[in-house]
């Protein structure tokens, strides 16, 4: 029984090698939200407004739509998606009218890996895609760290 003690070791050993080996790693991912800018637009309809952030939402990204049935004033858009189907960023655009312009702010969602720019690097350049405006910075910053 003794002369087996080795051989069992060594093949507890092997069995556990090969274990960690067949292990998945868990890759790490992190989700960055970011309310971005906002901005006030005066002596302009809510109209332009909402033309505007069609045509940013889909310089920057891909597929911009109004969300809901009607005039929302809320649009989306998504990043073009992987090989998989998903999309790893969106961002939103919100025009709300006011008495003499319309406001509008900007939001925005990355996941990191596999997107090189951050949610507030993807905000700056939807509204700079935007275009005019006062631009308020009220930006609240967000990071999900999923392991």
């Amino acid at each position: 029984m003794a002369s087996t003690l080795p051989y069992r070791l060594a093949l507890l050993s092997a069995g556990l090698a090969l274990a960690c080996e067949a292990a998945p790693v868990a890759s790490r991912a992190a989700l960055d939200l970011v309310v971005g800018v906002r901005q006030v637009v005066k002596s302009e309809p809510v109209s332009s407004c909402n033309t505007k952030a069609r045509t940013a939402l889909d310089a920057v990204l891909v597929d911009a739509a109004e969300v809901g049935a009607g005039d929302t004033g809320e649009w989306r858009a998504y990043s073009a998606p992987d090989a998989s189907g998903h999309s790893s960023a969106a961002a939103a655009i919100h025009c709300y009218p006011l008495d003499d312009g319309y406001l509008v702010t900007f939001t925005c969602a990355v996941q990191t890996p596999p997107n090189a720019d951050s949610a507030s690097t993807m905000c700056t350049k939807l509204a700079q895609a935007f275009g005019g405006g006062t631009a308020q910075a009220r930006e609240m910053r967000s990071r999900y760290s999923r392991q």
